[in-house]
């Protein structure tokens, strides 16, 4: 099972970490960590770097597209979204500052998840903490003056 952690970034953030997302992640690192008095320092700074979810926003959003399909329901506050053709199946689960997104089986599942939050959003960043990967759901462009 693959577990994703997808946090809504500020906007400075994201422009000034294009492509320098390890840090980012090394911090979320930390503070999935936690030590003594590191915690809240470490909190604030998440809390300063990311901003908090439109929580009802985000849920009509998946409703608006997904309500038709006939694999999509909702368990225990859990969006659920499965291609029982394709062998894949996702859950995701929507907190105050977090999305947290399971995959299980072909990834086809979860990538639509992916794909409605990066149409809602530039700014989100989504990180597996198990494999140490993590990225932009839709990358910033950044331009290069010559």
């Amino acid at each position: 099972m693959r577990t994703y952690e997808v946090y809504l970034m500020e906007d400075e953030v994201a422009k000034a970490y294009f492509q320098r997302e390890k840090l980012v992640f090394q911090l979320f690192v930390d503070y999935k960590m936690k030590r003594g008095l590191e915690d809240q320092y470490l909190q604030k700074q998440v809390e300063y770097i990311t901003r908090p979810l439109a929580i009802s926003y985000i849920q009509r959003a998946i409703l608006q597209i997904f309500s038709q399909y006939p694999h999509f329901f909702i368990h225990n506050d859990h969006f659920v979204l499965e291609y029982p053709h394709k062998k894949s199946r996702a859950s995701l689960k929507i907190n105050s500052r977090c999305i947290t997104i399971e995959g299980d089986g072909n990834v086809d599942a979860e990538t639509a998840f992916f794909e409605v939050l990066r149409k809602l959003d530039a700014c989100y960043l989504a990180i597996n903490y198990g494999t140490e990967e993590y990225g932009w759901l839709r990358p910033v462009k950044t331009r290069k003056y010559v």
